[in-house]
């Protein structure tokens, strides 16, 4: 029998909420708004939406250096949170269907974030 993806989807935002409010929310609130100029939102955010690896690749390694976001320029240190393969899946399936997201990726998988490489 065949994993159900929606169900998959599900039960991968429920723990992606958990991880996003142990690790994302104190920057990137609570609704995924963001602190403008300092925090970019993850709420109706372009950069999300249209390069998620990029998503990825900073949810797994960390960000630095300036990226638009909206037309906003942020340009801040996010650190690397840690978290293991699944646990980003988890957390990219959460942001990517909430706060009026709406990924055309199904289903972010472990499989493949772990083929994301660092930004050269």
């Amino acid at each position: 029998m065949l994993p159900d993806p929606e169900n998959e989807l599900e039960k991968s935002m429920a723990r992606g909420k958990t991880l996003y409010a142990g690790n994302c929310m104190n920057c990137h609130m609570a609704k995924g708004e963001g602190v403008v100029e300092t925090f970019p939102p993850l709420a109706k955010s372009d950069y999300l939406l249209k390069t998620p690896l990029k998503a990825i690749q900073a949810i797994k390694f960390g960000l630095q250096g300036p990226i638009q976001v909206n037309g906003v320029t942020y340009d801040n240190m996010m650190p690397e949170p840690g978290l293991d393969e699944q646990e980003v899946a988890d957390v990219m399936n959460y942001i990517l269907n909430s706060w009026g997201n709406s990924s055309d990726k199904k289903l972010i998988t472990a499989q493949l974030v772990k083929e994301v490489k660092p930004a050269e």
